[in-house]
């Protein structure tokens, strides 16, 4: 079977007071990161049909991204997350000529204050400008990531985040609830919310615009034109192997989870390299199986398991049957988390 690939570039212009993924400011070491990528994905067998460059901001690196994309694997998907703020034709061009044909932009808002409030070092003429550029670079699927229930952020400035949105009419949009992080900058932060009731309407608002422009939601928190959902993402949510590169990158592969210290200075020094290993049960597996597999629209083809929780959650209206799968309700999506946590 072929695997997916992540590579993680863990290099930013400036950290996000929201952001818990792993990433630092000093770039100075990009050259000697990527190298170090590379040595990493020699160590690897297998072919890979999706490639996945995440961060961070990938694009933050420039020509060093470029030398990172054109000696990785070529792949059917080849996605690559870009930040407004930190992209230009020339750049975009040289990307896609490096084999990338599917663009993610970190947009998160097209209302200026939003993402001041959020951190974010670009407005949302950028981010406009940023996804035309894509396009007159070439990229036929570009996709855009936007955040929901943000400080200040309301129903009405959502509709016209997702005016601007139809306008431009991507391939995918990814559309995720804020969460404050422990360890975060926003953790314990004085922060203008949303309410519980506003946050699900805003949710609602986006799923219900997004749909209504030709967008099939077909997981949670992503939409996409028939056809162009992520592939790569899928494998997560679907539990395919992936391998992942450099620091803080995790695998999954032979029924074992690999994972990378969040450390570039030690991954550097050729010591940050699966740094743990879990075994997975079968047990776990199916507890998996479920509680990520119910990400996606179309549910988990079910056969019987966990039959108490199963029909308890039917009981409930938070999953129903369709066809020889399970799935979320409407209710269910309200409350999934209530629902993973019957399987974790």
């Amino acid at each position: 079977m072929n695997k997916g690939l992540y590579v993680h570039v863990p290099y930013c212009v400036r950290k996000c007071p929201y952001c818990d993924f792993y990433s630092i400011v000093d770039r100075s070491r990009a050259p000697a990161y990527v190298d170090m990528v590379l040595d990493e994905l020699g160590t690897y067998d297998g072919e890979f049909d999706t490639v996945f460059v995440g961060g961070g901001t990938p694009t933050s690196v420039g020509r060093e991204l470029v030398r990172l994309c054109e000696a990785l694997p070529k792949a059917e998907e080849f996605t690559v997350e870009a930040n407004p703020g930190a992209v230009d034709i020339e750049l975009l061009r040289a990307l896609k000529k490096a084999g990338v044909n599917r663009l993610s932009l970190g947009v998160q808002s097209f209302n200026d204050a939003e993402l001041r409030a959020l951190g974010r070092i670009h407005t949302a003429a950028q981010a406009e400008e940023a996804y035309l550029l894509a396009r007159e670079a070439g990229f036929g699927n570009v996709s855009l990531d936007l955040m929901l229930s943000t400080p200040n952020q309301t129903v009405g400035s959502v509709k016209k985040t997702l005016e601007k949105v139809r306008e431009l009419s991507p391939d995918h949009v990814s559309a995720y609830s804020l969460i404050i992080e422990e360890g975060t900058p926003f953790y314990g932060a004085e922060l203008s919310l949303p309410s519980e009731d506003e946050e699900r309407e805003i949710y609602y608002t986006a799923r219900d615009c997004l749909t209504g422009m030709g967008l099939v939601q077909y997981e949670i928190s992503n939409f996409a034109r028939p056809g162009m959902e992520c592939r790569h993402n899928i494998k997560y949510w679907t539990l395919a192997p992936y391998v992942g590169l450099g620091a803080a990158a995790h695998s999954y592969c032979d029924g074992r989870r690999y994972s990378n210290a969040p450390d570039v200075a030690a991954y550097l020094e050729g010591r940050g390299r699966r740094v743990e290993c879990e075994v997975i049960t079968e047990d776990e597996r199916l507890r998996e199986k479920f509680w990520l597999g119910l990400r996606m629209t179309a549910g988990v083809p079910y056969s019987g398991e966990f039959p108490e929780a199963v029909d308890r959650l039917i009981e409930r209206g938070l999953l129903e049957r369709s066809g020889g799968n399970i799935r979320l309700t409407r209710r269910g999506t309200d409350l999934a988390n209530l629902v993973f946590m019957e399987f974790v």
